[in-house]
């Protein structure tokens, strides 16, 4: 199974966020499971860095997390092509 992670739940981890907080940490703990794969996009990935970094104040720090949160998760790539062929499905 594959898993698209939205970025407030990525958020809601790194930044501790409660009461989702536990949630999110469970959900990104099922990425140790063989049989689900887990996914972020990359604009999420750019998302995720300029609000943890105005949260946290320390971009070091918010890029130490991401590379730990990319240890954890893929992230997802689309191509344009692919978009083109999402849209002409029904």
């Amino acid at each position: 199974m594959k898993l698209l992670i939205d970025t407030n739940v990525i958020l809601d981890v790194l930044l501790k966020r409660e009461p989702f907080y536990r949630t999110g940490v469970a959900l990104l703990k099922m990425s140790e499971r063989k049989d689900i794969q887990e996914f972020v996009s990359a604009s999420a990935v750019i998302d995720i860095f300029y609000i943890a970094s105005r949260t946290m104040k320390s971009k070091t720090a918010v890029r130490e997390l991401l590379c730990k949160l990319l240890q954890v998760v893929s992230v997802a790539v689309v191509s344009e092509d692919e978009i083109h062929k999402a849209l002409e499905l029904e």
